[in-house]
């Protein structure tokens, strides 16, 4: 009689820090529901599980100490993107530029890398600094994030995100 498939086996060179669901997905599609393979398939169910619980908190809360602010300077006439690595999740809760000197215009856009949907568009003070407003905390993940467009010519500037971890 064959040995029963293992998700352990197929998923032995991953470490899981590294470990997706489209990892589990691909250890689990060629079987088929049967006897022998009920173990595998609760191999996998309870790896998601695990994923799920050891990567975020119940109910989209932030994750304690994963607050933090990143800033990244914005050369004339181009973007930066704050895109989360991996699997992790942020809950964006400010976002400001800051010009180098002038009044340069900025756009801010959420993105996939191939699609834009403009959020916000300012010409930013001269000497000061513009928060742009959003309706409220919303998350950006390694497949949807921000891309923070400097328009000006000659003028750069300073962005500053603000967020916490609501996911691994």
């Amino acid at each position: 009689m064959p040995r029963a498939p293992d998700v352990y086996d197929r998923l032995k060179t991953t470490q899981v820090n590294e470990l997706t669901v489209d990892n589990l997905d691909s250890s689990t599609k060629e079987s088929f529901i049967e006897a022998s393979n009920v173990k595998l398939w609760g191999q996998s169910i309870t790896l998601n599980r695990t994923l799920e619980a050891s990567r975020c908190y119940p109910n989209g809360l932030i994750i304690p100490e994963t607050g933090s602010i990143d800033s990244e300077d914005v050369a004339a006439t181009e973007f930066q993107d704050f895109q989360p690595t991996g699997t992790e999740i942020w809950e964006v809760i400010g976002l400001s530029v800051t010009p180098d000197s002038g009044t340069p215009t900025v756009q801010i856009y959420l993105t996939d890398g191939s699609a834009f949907c403009l959020m916000h568009s300012s010409a930013v003070a001269a000497g000061g600094s513009s928060m742009f407003p959003f309706e409220a905390p919303f998350t950006i993940s390694n497949t949807l994030y921000i891309r923070v467009v400097n328009t000006d010519a000659s003028i750069d500037v300073t962005a500053n995100l603000a967020y916490s971890k609501v996911g691994l």
